[in-house]
């Protein structure tokens, strides 16, 4: 699945948010976008999953505008993990990732759906937890699950808006692993400028509504990029143990 981002403006109560932003993510990458909070990150997020129709610009995959698919079509070739989920009654890990199979069915339940939600689950390490009620669980649990209801609706495009938040350190390397693994084209907000270097195939820079620089994440990431966007010192060199691009952040100024 190509996801492209053409031209997209979006203002918010008369404040512009997005100033045309251009991106392409092709089959089978992962993506990251970063920038400064305030950027435009998850507002182009939510242009992609249909929460946000842009003023300006075309959303579409494989070359369909994503507002002129249906509802359950869009739904169909995107999943979605976003930061913050609300609401989830007294539903189980299991019942809160069999949501995902939504878009896929008709009146009837189909054979073999309990199996997919099953294995979603233990792919993201929560099959312990099938039985126990979503909110009981700790964020990074919550996320996990999150994650899992995303692989279970099996949807060749996944949008991820900062994937790791609330995981702790092993937790958040064990996500992206598994995204990465994922052999669908993600498209993934960050946070974190390491995570990104080191997972992602390109990199998309946002500042102020529009796009700086997209491109391989050890060309994109320069020491004098990172400074002019985020306002932070960067040393740059190959991981001692992976031997991708690690990056050290410092402040400007001691």
């Amino acid at each position: 699945m190509r996801l492209d981002i053409d031209g997209v403006r979006v203002s918010l109560d008369g404040t512009p948010i997005l100033r045309g932003a251009d991106l392409a993510v092709g089959a089978g990458q992962l993506l990251a976008l970063v920038g400064p909070n305030g950027s435009g990150k998850t507002t182009l997020l939510r242009t992609v999953y249909r929460a946000l129709r842009p003023d300006a610009g075309v959303v579409s995959l494989n070359d369909d505008d994503v507002w002129r698919l249906s509802a359950r079509e869009a739904a169909r070739r995107r999943a979605v993990v976003t930061q913050h989920f609300t609401g989830s009654g007294e539903f189980t890990a299991t019942e809160m990732v069999a949501m995902g199979r939504a878009p896929h069915l008709g009146v009837l339940r189909r054979e073999g759906e309990p199996r997919l939600v099953a294995e979603a689950l233990d792919r993201v390490g929560m099959a312990w937890a099938a039985r126990r009620v979503f909110r009981t669980l700790s964020g990074g649990e919550r996320q996990r699950v999150l994650l899992a209801r995303a692989l279970a609706q099996r949807a060749p495009l996944v949008v991820l808006d900062e994937p790791t938040n609330h995981l702790d350190a092993a937790a958040q390397l064990e996500l992206l692993r598994l995204v990465k693994r994922l052999n669908v084209t993600v498209l993934a907000a960050m946070h974190d400028l390491d995570h990104a270097a080191s997972h992602a195939d390109r990199v998309t820079v946002l500042d102020k509504g529009a796009v700086v620089t997209t491109g391989p994440p050890e060309e994109v990431l320069a020491p004098e990029l990172i400074e002019r966007v985020f306002r932070v010192r960067a040393h740059i060199a190959p991981h001692p143990l992976t031997g991708r691009p690690h990056i050290a952040l410092a402040p400007l100024h001691d």
